[in-house]
């Protein structure tokens, strides 16, 4: 007797939901072969003894669904002896998939019955039939997934959104791809920005929005599946604070947005495009969110809360003039209980030590003034560019030598060649071969360094100090510098200064102008960057605080 198990298999939800449509069409085919074949035998032979219904699967999936497990149990029980379907492609659209059910058919010596195609499961031509079927299948699954990748695509490169909700915009419901401002919404997206650039902490951020009655967005999908409002969490918030579809951009190929996009092919290549729906925050807004959420992550500290101190002067900053080596922020307690801070030589034998607030405060006062007085800054300049051209003579020298080397070093390989008839033999081809490798190692490197030295070359005739964009930048310094948070200082010194060389007689400080990724100059943005250091010696008098300490 032939226990049937009837597979049926729709992949879209619309077409599961038609009662009319593709499923039962399956169903009633699938049983009308078992009532032809009982009335041909004149018994009933034939059983249906289950059927296996896929709603809205996707044929490179099927294999992977909880109905297939079922018939899957069905087998091993002897529930299930005969499979029954319309067409090969019903059951799967994927050749090793379909092999492989059709390896477990045959273990379980389970018969195959398909209307559509008619073959013999038992002969090597039967199964030949069905390879090829089962490739022809898979072809037009993959053909079908190519053309929809690439029309997805293409709508994301006009700017068009491909499907999703988003909290603070509906969907268009005429416009494809468009998506209209919900104005309840938007005041939610704008809290969570200006909550985040407060507080500094994304939990924190969560808990305020949810404390103001702010939920997720409740939405049903195409599907019918509804997704009601919840409160925020750090991945909900998250997600909103670093998705640039706020500042109206559409972002492209996402996931692959931190591979190495040098190696990855053209369509799977990050970019971003302008997108076609209105932004809700401003560029200035969001950037500095991001700024705030790299520095939060890489220090693992609130940067936006004030602690104790902040050193301004770390990372670089300020150097021991007597032995050369970096200084760093400490701190200590007095003998009152008093809490203190400092810059200290990181060299153990010299230990020359400053007041930070000290420090600090002359270096900051010293900018501030450089923009008043034109005269001191136009000579510093002078200096400067004067400095920076002197290098270009002993650069271009470097090269020339680095390209004299580079032919020896062909001239060397090309000799070995065109003597390797004369020069190889069995005891020695092995080295000739080794020095070859060797050669083409040594032409790599130098090849780098030439390009390296073109590249320096340049800058260097392009990185003229102008004195216009440094006073611009002091200008803005002085304006901002008072009213931002401390990590935004600590971005302001650091595309100010270069370093800064103390000892107990003296100071040199090295400035240099370079636009801020804080984008706080904003009246900088169209001008070009500058990174070459403005060098200035100044000699304060120094007074007693300044001491070598333990």
């Amino acid at each position: 007797m032939k226990r049937c198990g009837f597979v049926i298999r729709v992949s879209t939800d619309r077409q599961a939901d038609n009662e009319e449509g593709s499923l039962k069409n399956q169903l009633q085919r699938l049983r009308a072969h078992v009532d032809y074949k009982n009335m041909a035998e004149n018994k009933k032979e034939w059983i249906e003894s289950a059927t296996y219904i896929l709603k809205g699967v996707s044929g490179k999936d099927s294999f992977r669904s909880p109905e297939f497990a079922r018939l899957f149990e069905d087998l091993k029980t002897g529930k299930v002896n005969t499979i029954c379907c319309v067409a090969l492609d019903r059951i799967s659209r994927s050749v090793k998939d379909f092999l492989n059910f059709f390896e477990i058919l045959t273990q379980y010596n389970v018969e195959f019955v398909c209307l559509k195609q008619n073959y013999d499961t038992t002969s090597s031509q039967g199964k030949l039939f069905i390879t090829i079927m089962m490739a022809l299948a898979e072809f037009e699954r993959t053909q079908t997934s190519e053309r929809n990748r690439d029309a997805t695509l293409a709508r994301a490169e006009r700017g068009l959104w491909n499907g999703g909700h988003l909290v603070g915009y509906d969907l268009d419901e005429i416009r494809k791809g468009y998506m209209t401002v919900n104005e309840q919404e938007k005041a939610l997206v704008r809290f969570a920005f200006k909550t985040y650039l407060e507080c500094g902490a994304i939990i924190e951020t969560a808990k305020r929005m949810n404390n103001n009655g702010y939920r997720t967005k409740a939405y049903t999908s195409r599907r019918g599946k509804h997704t009601p409002a919840r409160k925020f969490v750090y991945s909900s918030v998250h997600r909103i604070l670093t998705n640039y579809a706020y500042i109206g951009i559409k972002e492209i190929n996402k996931r692959w947005a931190n591979q190495d996009q040098e190696k990855l092919p053209k369509n799977r290549k990050y970019r971003t495009a302008q997108a076609v729906w209105e932004p809700l925050i401003d560029e200035q807004t969001f950037n500095q969110t991001q700024l705030l959420l790299k520095k939060n992550y890489s220090s693992k500290h609130n940067a936006a809360k004030a602690i104790k101190h902040t050193y301004l002067l770390n990372g670089g900053k300020l150097w021991c003039g007597t032995c050369g080596s970096e200084m760093e922020g400490g701190s200590g307690t007095g003998a009152k209980k008093t809490k203190y801070y400092y810059y200290i030589c990181k060299n153990d034998k010299c230990k020359f030590r400053i007041s930070a607030a000290e420090i600090e405060g002359f270096i900051i006062q010293y900018i501030k003034s450089l923009s008043n007085d034109k005269d001191v800054l136009a000579e510093i300049i002078k200096t400067t560019n004067k400095n920076i051209q002197t290098e270009l003579p002993q650069l271009i020298s470097q090269k020339d030598n680095m390209r004299h080397e580079l032919a020896q070093v062909q001239k060397f390989a090309q000799g070995i060649l065109d003597q390797w008839t004369q020069l190889a033999t069995d005891e020695n081809s092995l080295f000739l071969k080794d020095k070859l490798n060797e050669l083409g190692v040594r032409r790599k490197e130098i090849e780098q360094g030439i390009c390296n030295l073109e590249v320096m070359i340049e800058e260097i005739r392009e990185e003229a100090v102008s004195q216009e964009m440094l006073e611009l930048m002091l200008t803005k310094f002085d304006e901002i510098f008072d009213t931002i948070k401390p990590y935004q200082k600590k971005e302001l010194i650091n595309c100010i200064l270069h370093k800064a060389i103390l000892t107990e007689a003296d100071i040199k400080i090295a400035l240099y102008g370079k636009q801020t990724d804080t984008r706080l100059f904003n009246l900088l943005e169209s001008q070009d960057d500058i990174s070459r250091p403005v060098m200035s010696d100044w000699l304060p008098g120094l007074d007693s605080n300044q001491r070598r300490g333990g």
